[in-house]
């Protein structure tokens, strides 16, 4: 698989076949590496990759969701057993749920503990301590990474759209009868924190971490916390009791080789790709 990331046109330079090179480059490159697939993930509403993607012959396979939690108080937390960080001995059971959580799904590699202790190395910001385990009666039962964007790069607002301008109106008129979230505003630095990798067997285990780490969110100041997910996935059912707002991502697909194409079964998207 190839992957087309963050293609940027500085704004005087715009129209004139730069970000058409540049797509021309990435798929040589990636058929000279094997690749037999490439696929780019656009959010709703951001019309000029789609264009560019389309025009270089991708197709929308799947629109997914990106699920936001707004956080802004704090939330008990069900006794469910005791959430710690992991330790390394605990990669091994992660990797197993993560497997159990995600098998069949296409873009889904299977986990395991080296693979895991090898993702935790290689990314930026992002440590043992920042996957958190749920254990019960000596098992671990949930895990729930936590990757803070804020401490490899500041996105400020620019505009909101059209819906997201509704919602934080309604959000501010609710706020003068009772506690409630706030979208930030055209100028404010966003706060934001990823959830990868996610691994669970019960919906209710997976609960207990998220409200685990909104609880940590809150104290830190961050904003928003999301994953990247199907529409109909059962991690939806976590964050029932959470302010969500949900935004799409367009997952856009291309054969690299005739005769190859991705299947039609439920997609797994990392947020770090993102």
């Amino acid at each position: 698989m190839g992957y087309v990331f963050q293609v940027f046109t500085s704004p005087d330079r715009r129209r004139r076949g730069v970000a058409r090179e540049l797509i021309r480059h990435i798929e040589e490159h990636l058929t000279r590496e094997g690749a037999v697939l490439s696929y780019a993930l656009i959010f709703e509403d951001n019309l000029p990759p789609m264009r560019l993607v389309e025009g270089h012959g991708y197709r929308l396979h799947r629109s997914l969701v990106m699920p936001m939690l707004l956080v802004y108080q704090p939330m008990d937390l069900p006794p469910r057993g005791q959430v710690r960080p992991a330790a390394s001995e605990d990669l091994d059971d992660a990797a197993r749920l993560l497997n159990e959580t995600w098998q069949g799904f296409e873009l889904y590699e299977p986990a395991s503990a080296d693979g895991l202790a090898g993702f935790i190395r290689r990314t930026p910001a992002y440590d043992l301590d920042d996957l958190l385990v749920l254990e019960h009666r000596g098992e671990i039962v949930a895990c729930l990474g936590v990757w803070d964007w804020s401490r490899i790069t500041r996105i400020t607002v620019e505009a909101l759209t059209a819906k997201l301008r509704v919602m934080g109106w309604l959000l501010n008129l609710a706020r003068l009868f009772r506690p409630m979230s706030r979208l930030p505003g055209p100028g404010e630095t966003l706060s934001q924190w990823c959830l990868t990798p996610i691994g669970f067997r019960e919906v209710e285990d997976l609960a207990v971490l998220l409200r685990y780490v909104n609880n940590q969110a809150l104290s830190s100041g961050a904003g928003q916390v999301f994953c990247v997910c199907e529409k109909d996935h059962p991690l939806l059912e976590g964050t029932k009791g959470f302010f969500r707002t949900d935004v799409l991502v367009h997952l856009y697909v291309k054969a690299l080789q005739e005769g190859v194409s991705l299947g039609d079964g439920a997609v797994f998207v990392d947020g770090i790709d993102l």
